[in-house]
C-alpha cells in the first residue's frame, strides 16, 4: 500500500477546495434568489417552520 497514492497533492486539494466553495456560494445565491427553493429544502429536510 503506497501512502502517497492516498494523500492528495496540494494542487488536487486546492482544486477540490475551490469546487466545494464555488458550489456552496452558488447554492446560497440560488436560495436567496428563489425563496420557494428555500421552502422546498426546509420541507424536504423536515425543519420546523417549513410551512410558513
Amino acid at each position: 500500500m503506497n501512502i502517497k497514492a492516498i494523500i492528495p497533492t496540494p494542487a488536487e486539494l486546492g482544486r477540490e477546495t475551490l469546487i466545494l466553495l464555488g458550489g456552496a456560494l452558488l447554492a446560497a445565491f440560488l436560495m436567496r434568489q428563489f425563496p420557494s427553493v428555500r421552502s422546498y429544502i426546509r420541507e424536504a429536510w423536515g425543519e420546523p417552520g417549513a410551512h410558513t
